[in-house]
């Protein structure tokens, strides 16, 4: 049974204009943390207990152009490794946003979204 793990706040929805309420919520089921621990294992098993976390309070935002997904990320440093891990929030049909993945972002890819300015800083005022 899927339960709600975050929300899109107003500063997300801000930021990334979207035409959303604020504090839609974001539901996690056991389809979407099966896909996590298959397509992601080692990432899984590292932040999969973070995804509240990362979602309540991310370093970033961004907005997938092509699979119209929000992309929660988040930086944590461990052994001198800078880990950017990425959650993202996909609506269904009937309108319900659900997390669909979480993985640690290649940093050419860290890379990519600096060049094109697309990680949004998220800051609370």
């Amino acid at each position: 049974m899927p339960h709600e793990i975050g929300k899109v706040d107003e500063i997300v929805i801000r930021i990334l204009n979207l035409s959303l309420e604020t504090d839609t919520p974001i539901f996690i089921g056991e389809t979407n943390l099966q896909h996590m621990k298959d397509e992601h294992p080692e990432d899984f098993m590292k932040y999969g207990n973070k995804i509240s976390e990362i979602l309540q309070s991310p370093d970033f935002v961004a907005k997938h152009p092509r699979k119209d997904s929000i992309e929660f990320i988040k930086k944590y440093y461990d052994e001198e490794v800078e880990d950017y891990v990425l959650v993202a929030v996909r609506a269904t049909k009937s309108n319900i946003h659900f997390a669909r993945t979480l993985f640690v972002m290649a940093d050419e890819k860290v890379v990519q979204y600096n060049a094109k300015e697309a990680l949004k800083p998220y800051k609370k005022p």
